[in-house]
């Protein structure tokens, strides 16, 4: 091989000459070679980030078209993750640097990360599962364990929630994917569960009658699915009745309130009595 032509003050144009250093520094520094790999790691770095820049925005484009926000969005930031990757490695390629140390290093660099961020990437695969399953989106009213909220966002490590009294709850992806989740909002209809406790000595039959008629009154109440009505129980303190009503998702907030008061007035004029817990003592003779 050849030795690397060296680009001296010598052989420079003479205004190149008046500018540049002069001596064994120039000489080792600015040979002909490695002016050559400082441009082609320039033009390996200004290609790469035009490719990647044009593969995200043909993704972001198809993500838009053909999927939901939550589903387009981890996509992008996979495929710009992946982007940067691929320019790092090709700009190290054209820079002549031994990839085979510098991956074996990264290998045991990235255990050590690894094992010290466990938790990030176990959020991270759980994002897939989430959006693969399609269980919530972006703007439904969901309850985890006990929590329940807008769903604010979907991101790639964890869901956050708004809840109604305007706080911001962050769940990890780990943690929904092992808790039961339930979508409110995910049907256009919505069941209403009136549980109704009243007395012995009542007629459920007018019971069920009086409460179904309140229902009917209801204009927001729907016809079809019909209202449901069962005896739950003859518990200890009393006759404990079922009703179910159902409502369009956007109209069940109103429609509990309007039923619940309007059953309540109604068996109060009807002479309904409501049970309450009781005791009874008995008093042991002789």
């Amino acid at each position: 091989m050849e030795p690397a032509t060296e680009l001296t003050p010598t052989t420079l144009p003479s205004r190149l000459r008046e500018i540049l250093p002069s001596g064994e520094l120039f000489e080792q520094m600015f040979t002909l070679d490695t002016i050559i790999k400082i441009a082609r790691v320039g033009l390996s770095l200004i290609l790469g980030l035009l490719f990647v820049g044009l593969i995200v925005q043909i993704v972001k484009k198809l993500a838009h078209k053909r999927m939901d926000s939550r589903s387009g969005g981890l996509i992008v930031k996979v495929t710009q993750y992946l982007g940067l990757a691929f320019i790092a490695i090709n700009t190290l390629d054209a820079a002549n640097v031994n990839l085979s140390a510098l991956l074996g290093a990264a290998g045991i660099v990235g255990i050590a990360i690894g094992f010290a961020a466990q938790t990030s990437v176990s959020n991270f695969i759980s994002g897939f599962f989430i959006i693969s399953e399609k269980t919530f989106a972006q703007d439904d009213v969901i309850k985890v364990d006990g929590t329940t909220g807008i769903v604010y966002s979907i991101d790639a490590l964890s869901v956050k929630l708004r809840t109604f009294d305007n706080q911001l709850i962050r769940i990890p992806n780990e943690t929904l994917i092992k808790a039961n989740v339930s979508n409110i909002t995910r049907f256009p209809v919505r069941r209403l569960n009136l549980n109704i406790v009243v007395t012995y000595d009542s007629d459920i039959e007018r019971v069920r009658d009086i409460v179904l008629d309140e229902v009917d009154r209801n204009p927001n109440a729907l016809k079809n699915p019909e209202p449901v009505f069962m005896v739950s129980k003859l518990g200890d303190n009393g006759i404990e009745l079922f009703f179910g009503v159902w409502f369009a998702t956007n109209e069940w907030f109103d429609g509990n309130n309007d039923v619940y008061i309007a059953v309540k007035k109604r068996l109060d004029a009807e002479g309904v009595e409501f049970a309450y817990p009781t005791l009874t003592v008995y008093q042991k003779k002789g």
